[in-house]
């Protein structure tokens, strides 16, 4: 039985001005909604619901995510009490490309209780470290993703900045290069030093992230993680997950993964810039002429549902010369676009499987 033709995807320029029609490779008619990838959270208080006014996200590794959750979830719940904050790791298996470390993002209402909960976040490090120690005292480690326009703020003119705190500190810092091109791309932070000089560290850095709030961005990068499933490392799949379009990027083996599994994964190991493209993005495809009654359902149905569902635009059309066939067209950001897609699939083949059957 034949398949539908995929005919064309790619970015669309969002264009204010008369309608788009569907099949023109530039302008959708409106400007598309923003959209990222709102890491899935587990140990309750997830990326759901408003993103309150300060936000912070640490890399927490396996005994460090253990001891912060607790036993029953019990470590957990007296933090977000006693902070009166909003936190959440990632999915047990998901973490932060290249280690084995969870994402905790804190959420707080203000500064203040922002301090509160990064004073208990570093008790629970020397907690942790204490443990591994065996007696021999050694610095505590800490790694915090801040978007890259807090660097600048945490570097200063010259390094002054970061030089500053070193020195008042002794603590190590160091600042990798950023994952992407905007200003809310995620660039790591190392730090080890005291627990007191964490401490400090990890304040000034708040500071420099805190002073950012009111940025148009800033909520979608407190919702936005780039954890990826697999531990130490990219799970097989992108390794490149942070750098700036057009950049290179190898990509893993999926042959051995099923296609559920495949479509996460790379769903999860895109960057924000590509999830968050304003452009929108289209895909069409060719249907045959008789099966479109079904597609399209009764009085537009089926398509109204699946508009409405992914927020696409769905468009069905003859093609010139071309009887026994039609062009579908799908327009949207590129997660809703590829949603949709998947639902009209699910159509086509009750479709067919309909008419195959006489019905």
């Amino acid at each position: 039985r034949g398949a539908p033709r995929v005919t064309g995807a790619g970015p669309r320029r969002a264009w204010r001005g008369r309608p788009a029609e569907f099949g023109e490779l530039h302008g959708v008619g409106r400007e598309m909604p923003k959209g990222g990838k709102s890491g899935k959270s587990r140990d309750g208080g997830g990326a759901g619901g408003d993103t309150l006014a300060c936000g912070l996200k640490v890399l927490a590794p396996i005994p460090l995510a253990a001891a912060i959750i607790g036993k029953g979830g019990s470590s957990i719940a007296k933090m977000r009490s006693n902070c009166k904050a909003r936190l959440s790791l990632t999915e047990h298996g998901d973490f932060y490309p290249s280690t084995d470390s969870r994402i905790l993002t804190a959420q707080t209402q203000d500064e203040e209780h922002m301090e509160e909960v990064i004073r208990e976040l570093v008790a629970k490090v020397a907690e942790v470290a204490q443990a591994d120690s065996n007696g021999i005292e050694a610095d505590l480690r800490l790694k915090v993703l801040v978007p890259r326009a807090a660097s600048g703020g945490i570097i200063g003119k010259g390094g002054a900045n970061v030089k500053e705190i070193r020195e008042r500190t002794n603590a190590k810092i160091s600042i990798a290069d950023t994952c992407g091109s905007g200003p809310g791309s995620d660039q790591l932070i190392s730090i080890s030093g005291t627990e007191e000089a964490l401490h400090i560290v990890l304040t000034e850095v708040s500071k420099q992230v805190q002073a950012l709030t009111e940025e148009p961005w800033f909520a979608t990068w407190v919702r936005t993680n780039s954890a990826t499933s697999g531990s130490s490392g990219y799970g097989g799949i992108l390794t490149s997950t942070g750098g700036p379009p057009g950049g290179n990027h190898s990509y893993g083996d999926y042959s051995r993964t099923t296609g559920v599994d495949t479509l996460t994964r790379v769903a999860h190991s895109l960057p924000p810039y590509v999830m968050e493209d304003s452009r929108g993005f289209a895909l069409s495809c060719v249907v045959p002429q008789r099966l479109v009654g079904g597609l399209i359902g009764r009085a537009g149905s089926g398509i109204k549902e699946v508009q409405n569902l992914t927020g696409t635009r769905i468009g069905i059309r003859d093609i010139p010369d071309d009887p026994d066939n039609c062009s579908m067209n799908i327009a949207g950001p590129l997660a809703n676009t590829c949603a949709a897609y998947m639902l009209m699939m699910r159509r086509y083949i009750d479709a067919e499987y309909q008419a195959s059957e006489g019905r």
